[in-house]
């Protein structure tokens, strides 16, 4: 009998009660329609566990005969604003794709402006363990009440620090996203609160660099001049007094923007920087997989709730057909993939695992160019048997490094859509540091 194959699955939940102003993810802030969402998730999972026909395309079924859960990820937008028996239904659909035991990471983000009290955040987390999930991730984003304001978070400072200890007192897995270089943010005020939440015993902490996206109301203050990002040496001193602290407290930089105590790495994140399939389910997923020919393809689902909700209640195509985009990726877009999230881990891009996906070709080809042997040469890479990796000079110039050995690989001919499906951040440069 062959080994069952390792399957992620992120599902997305599009609504917030108010849309950040740095925030260039898929969230909307208005009225939520839960239940017929909710059944547009269930027609989107029985549709990929019965096998789908996607622009031309044939996707072999995912069962519990075929595939095993890796992870089950609720991003979004604010996925705590979900009844917990709506996750819990979703939850359930999911084992017609895959056995899903107690190794199964089931992660769900959650919002302090989700519960009016500390007692609603708690019977919040019961119903959440009850229902399947086994890991939460919390977005306090600080903890001075001014760094707030600036972020345009609801919240209060006891708020945040009231549902982390709601969480705790249910969670043995348990994260805390926070957000560095504000304007006006002191480097000790940045370590006072590393240490803060250190002390607390999170298991897991992400520290992601403020970016100024496009199509954000942060990108339309920069450009008239309202305030200005801090430059490139505050930048890696930031950073450096991240990994620094963090490492001191016992924590693991196993990916750029990520800590973990030992054991406690984000398993569904992992997943998808190691490249592995997932399916996207849910307004503006993006997803990776592999069709029957064996060609990687992305996954893109219809991007505006009201358009997802009104397809998917109103066609008679299958519900994929619907909702699903998909684009066939080329082997060297295969690779310049694989590179931009592997190079993110501490292990690197695992390049014998890219050979599943192109050619021995394709990757030697991804790997061999005169630049990428620039930068090994000039201390920023690392080439092993298996993998390349960022050295520690490397590592705080992901940027830079990702820039130089991209423009090494064949150029793409088509655009596919961003990687970016995984919580908020996943996918940020903490820092950008030309290579002299």
């Amino acid at each position: 009998m062959a080994p069952l194959k390792p399957l992620a699955v992120y599902v997305h939940w599009p609504w917030c009660k108010a849309k950040c102003p740095y925030c260039d993810f898929n969230s909307h802030a208005g009225l939520i329609q839960e239940e017929p969402y909710i059944e547009g998730l269930l027609q989107e999972i029985r549709g990929w566990a019965a096998g789908a026909v996607l622009d031309g395309r044939e996707f072999g079924a995912f069962t519990a005969q075929t595939h095993r859960l890796e992870s089950i990820f609720f991003g979004g937008g604010t996925p705590s604003l979900m009844q917990a028996e709506s996750i819990g239904r979703v939850i359930a659909e999911c084992r017609t794709l895959g056995v899903l035991d107690d190794t199964t990471e089931v992660t769900v983000e959650c919002n302090p402006t989700s519960f009016a009290t500390p007692e609603d955040a708690q019977r919040f987390f019961n119903d959440l363990r009850l229902a399947g999930v086994n890991r939460v991730s919390i977005g306090i984003q600080g903890l001075k009440q001014e760094w707030l304001r600036f972020l345009g978070r609801e919240h209060s400072v006891n708020d945040a620090l009231a549902t982390l200890d709601a969480a705790q007192a249910v969670f043995r897995n348990v994260n805390c996203d926070v957000i560095y270089g504000l304007p006006g943010q002191t480097l000790d005020d940045w370590i006072k609160l590393l240490k803060n939440l250190s002390a607390r015993g999170l298991p897991h902490i992400s520290a992601y660099q403020l970016t100024v996206e496009k199509n954000t109301r942060f990108h339309v203050d920069v450009k008239r001049g309202a305030w200005a990002p801090i430059d490139a040496d505050l930048e890696a001193d930031f950073f450096d007094a991240t990994r620094e602290t963090l490492l001191g407290a016992g924590y693991v930089n196993y990916e750029i923007s990520n800590f973990a105590k030992p054991g406690h790495a984000c398993r569904h994140n992992v997943h998808v920087w190691r490249y592995g399939n997932y399916i996207g389910i849910g307004a503006g997923a993006h997803g990776r997989t592999t069709d029957n020919l064996g060609t990687r393809v992305a996954t893109t689902v219809i991007r505006q709730p009201e358009g997802y909700l009104r397809r998917m209640g109103g066609s008679e195509l299958p519900p994929l057909q619907r909702v699903v985009q998909t684009i066939a990726l080329t082997p060297p877009e295969t690779a310049q993939e694989a590179l931009f999230s592997g190079l993110r881990l501490a292990e690197g891009c695992n390049m014998e695992n890219l050979s599943k996906h192109i050619s021995e070709a394709s990757c030697e080809e991804a790997i061999s160019d005169r630049e990428t042997a620039l930068l090994v040469e000039s201390g920023f890479l690392i080439r092993t048997p298996t993998h390349l990796k960022l050295t520690e000079t490397g590592w705080p110039r992901l940027n830079s490094v990702l820039s130089r050995l991209l423009t090494a690989l064949p150029a793409s001919a088509t655009p596919t859509p961003p990687l970016d499906t995984t919580p908020k951040g996943a996918y940020k440069t903490p820092l950008t540091v030309v290579i002299s």
